[in-house]
């Protein structure tokens, strides 16, 4: 009777044992992939571990970015050394009328303005003719005459040489920002003096100097009124063209020369009732 109720107790025991055991092996299962042994031996848990490697990974990255950084910057700053600066080419002395413009050049890229205003005045009656040379002033009406080409070679050497400080064109642009009062346009480049904006005397009291005000050279005498300085500012070579005229403009000039004909050919116009005689039967 001992012996069944060892052997019974035994038998009943084994499943619980077992059972143990199971739980034991799945312990040790599960446990086993987490507990890692450290580079110092220390065992660690795998999400700390886990925490430890992003932050190595994050700064191995963040150092490639860095160098890859640097590296392009010194590549950028090696190219910009070895890049060859661009040299600003001088303006090329064009001319349609066969004029030599060096010694004008040469002035002002010396800074000799009151030298280079004389020699562009003398420029300006060579391009108006033989007459002009001999009087030593040119006429307004022979400025249309001055080839586009060659005012654009001296307004270039004049801009160019200034750094965009003087020149006809820039002149043109400050005389139409004050909508073509000559008065104002006289003022603000600086040619009038005083409460009474009298004209400066030439040539001592002009500015010969490049720190002179925007506009103030090349001079033009416009003491006998601005009839040239108009006729040179409103040049093809610095003024816009001419817009072409609409149909109706153009229909509307027709009609009006259409009425001047007729009235020439009646004599100056139809005549009036005014000294006409009645008729003997309205008496």
């Amino acid at each position: 009777m001992a012996t069944v109720s060892i052997t019974n107790f035994v038998t009943c025991r084994a499943p619980v044992a077992g059972a143990k055991a199971a739980r034991a092996s799945n312990g040790a299962a599960v446990r086993a992939p987490v507990a890692v042994a450290s580079p110092n031996g220390v065992s660690l848990g795998g999400a700390r571990q886990g925490s430890l490697a992003g932050r190595v990974g994050a700064r191995a990255a963040v150092s490639a970015r860095s160098a890859r950084r640097v590296a392009l910057a010194a590549a950028a700053a090696e190219t910009k050394e070895a890049a060859p600066t661009a040299e600003v080419e001088e303006p090329a002395l064009e001319s349609d009328a066969g004029v030599d413009y060096t010694a004008l050049r040469d002035l002002l890229k010396a800074g000799e303005w009151e030298e280079a205003d004389n020699e562009h005045r003398r420029l300006m009656c060579v391009l108006a003719g033989e007459d002009a040379e001999d009087r030593g002033w040119v006429y307004f009406t022979e400025v249309k005459q001055f080839p586009v080409k060659d005012l654009k070679t001296i307004d270039n050497l004049w801009t160019f040489y200034s750094d965009g400080k003087f020149g006809f064109s820039v002149q043109r642009k400050i005389w139409i920002g004050k909508k073509r009062q000559w008065a104002k346009f006289f003022k603000e480049i600086d040619w009038v003096q005083g409460e009474n904006n009298a004209y400066r005397k030439w040539p001592e009291e002009f500015i010969w100097k490049k720190e002179a005000k925007k506009g103030h050279m090349p001079l033009t005498n416009a003491l006998r009124g601005t009839q040239l300085l108009n006729a040179l500012l409103e040049h093809p070579a610095f003024a816009p063209p001419a817009k072409p005229k609409s149909a109706a403009d153009q229909a509307a000039e027709a009609m009006e020369q259409m009425g001047d004909n007729l009235k020439k050919a009646m004599g100056g116009g139809v005549p009036g009732l005014k000294g006409l005689k009645k008729p003997s039967w309205m008496k």
